[in-house]
């Protein structure tokens, strides 16, 4: 008998394993928990009745509505810098939209159509927040507290958990001193109190972002004063797809005709739709600091914002600024630069240092006596859930993150196994239309999620080195890109000087291309067994098991049969 010859006798045990009785790729059930009934958990219970198989969805919504963001935010004035027919689900396309670039209600009102047409809403529980998500080592799921409408609490878990909270939700009050002491009317953008008679009063606007830019303008004709106070610069630009919109940009209101061609033709819609996408594609030549497309948009767009201050030397020192076109989101202003020019309009350019009981104090000492104090001062932009997140040996989240979030690929963190967010550090916020970039998030989540169920896989979680060389790769090609230019910034967490937490390192079409195929060497797989291969189970497969499944498949595969 040859040496190399080994003998198998029955009873020989293999490390003590056993085949299981099941066929190859077996999916198991499992559940996936999605926080958020926004756009993106639309999105994913939309997708996971068409796409997954023995996938239990459910999403918890803290409102008590669909709709994210546009449910919550309707200040005055509160529009989308996208163009409405890109801002869109490509599977529930809108013919109606009323404006090129749509209000917080037209979008919230497309959303919740949504979820009623394709039955979306029987996935979610209403008025139910995550306090607390906890991995659970042992059985490879997430254990979480839920607190009910009551306030009671309750415990659930999930093998795969999706933040679907957006980047832009929690809303925070500025870190003034004398919030709570000021007697007059306090509010913040998000969270605007509808009704408010702002005649006769005297109304202070902190803040000079794109929710100020949209507020500004609206205010202003029905107040007595208004004292905007604008710490920073920004370029006030046309919205995205300007080629498409009306006149230098703006908005415009879509005739009864053009509603009627896009209802009647639907090839003409599609290609109007494809069109307006494809320009929103083009910009990222502009997003590089020495580019001839920088230098020539940045001398124009300056020339228009002194045009619309009347170039009134005082403001176009302080509003335009001297950072790169783009380093802050290009926020589009209609009428808002026209606004400040207004006889009832004082812009302050110091900081705010305080609140009084009666009025707002600047950097110079100047108190300015008013009735209502608007804060337009922005979100946490730390990707931070908003519940609290243990992960693998006890590792919290937000601290994890602090103030510089390294993430993988915008939609994963180190340590913190079947954790989806969308999106997460470095993912492509200034992208243009979030609604496809969802599409995508979600399409690589799942496959993900087929092979966890096929593969008797516990969890994926990224490796560090994975993150450290997306990090570095990330932030030396920043060094070309606006986003890096000196501006105090929510791409850069607030801060002027990097790193930048929030943008992707490339344009939309090369996210696109390199979220395609899931790059399974950069992750931690951990099994639910201690042989990897049980998953090939007994031997058979399912089309043979299936009476009717085709035994010679395996000829129409276009390897094969090209």
């Amino acid at each position: 008998m040859s040496p190399d010859i080994i003998l198998v006798r029955p009873g020989t045990s293999f490390d003590d394993y056993r085949v299981t009785e099941q066929p190859l790729f077996a999916k198991r059930h499992i559940r996936l928990v999605c926080v958020g009934a926004g756009a993106t958990g639309l999105e994913v219970a939309y997708k996971a009745e068409r796409f997954l198989q023995d996938v239990e969805i459910q999403i918890y919504e803290k409102n008590n509505d669909v709709g994210g963001t546009w449910l919550e935010n309707r200040y005055p004035g509160c529009t989308c810098d996208i163009p409405s027919h890109s801002y869109q689900f490509p599977w529930a396309r809108n013919s109606n939209w009323t404006q090129f670039y749509s209000s917080s209600e037209e979008i919230w009102r497309y959303f919740k159509s949504v979820a009623i047409k394709f039955g979306l809403e029987k996935y979610v529980k209403f008025e139910h927040k995550i306090k607390t998500a906890k991995w659970n080592e042992e059985r490879g799921v997430w254990d979480l507290t839920v607190q009910a409408p009551d306030g009671s609490k309750f415990l659930d878990h999930c093998e795969i958990l999706v933040n679907g909270s957006g980047v832009l939700n929690a809303w925070k009050y500025p870190n003034i001193q004398g919030l709570d002491t000021f007697k007059g009317k306090l509010m913040h953008s998000a969270n605007w109190e509808h009704g408010m008679d702002f005649k006769e009063n005297t109304v202070a606007v902190i803040g000079g972002g794109s929710s100020a830019v949209q507020i500004i303008p609206s205010l202003q004709p029905d107040v007595k004063k208004l004292i905007p106070f604008l710490r920073s610069p920004v370029w006030i630009t046309t919205g995205f797809g300007a080629k498409f919109a009306g006149p230098g940009g703006t908005n415009f209101t879509y005739s009864n005709e053009q509603k009627k061609t896009f209802n009647e033709d639907p090839e003409h819609y599609n290609q109007y739709c494809r069109e307006l996408e494809g320009e929103l594609n083009k910009r990222f030549t502009l997003m590089h600091l020495k580019s001839k497309d920088q230098a020539s948009s940045r001398n124009l767009v300056a020339s228009i914002m002194n045009e619309q201050l009347n170039n009134d030397t005082r403001l176009v020192k302080h509003l335009v600024p001297e950072f790169a076109l783009g380093c802050r989101r290009m926020t589009p202003g209609s009428g808002y630069l026209q606004s400040l020019t207004k006889s009832n309009v004082d812009v302050i350019t110091e900081d705010v240092v305080r609140l009084t009981e009666h009025g707002v104090v600047d950097a110079s000492g100047t108190e300015h006596k008013v009735d209502v104090v608007v804060c337009a001062t922005g979100f946490d932009t730390s990707f931070t859930p908003h519940f609290e997140c243990i992960g693998r040996g006890g590792k919290s989240l937000k601290e994890q993150f602090g103030d510089f979030p390294k993430g993988y690929l915008g939609i994963m963190a180190e340590n913190f196994p079947n954790l989806f967010l969308l999106i997460g550090p470095n993912g492509p916020a200034s992208h243009a239309s979030l609604l496809p970039i969802l599409e995508w998030h979600t399409r690589y989540m799942f496959q993900m999620v087929t092979k966890l169920q096929e593969e008797n896989i516990k969890c994926f979680d990224p490796k560090k080195e994975a993150i450290h060389d997306f990090y570095n790769h990330t932030h030396e090609l920043m060094k070309r890109l606006v986003w890096s230019s000196a501006c105090r910034s929510w791409f850069k967490n607030g801060k002027t000087h990097g790193p930048v937490t929030a943008i992707w390192p490339g344009s939309r079409l090369h996210y696109f291309e390199v979220m395609k195929k899931v790059r399974y060497e950069d992750l931690n797989i951990t099994y639910r067994s201690n042989n990897r291969f049980q998953f090939m189970g007994n031997g058979y497969t399912e089309t043979e098991i299936d009476k009717d499944g085709n035994a010679v498949w395996y000829f129409d595969d276009p390897f094969v049969s090209t």
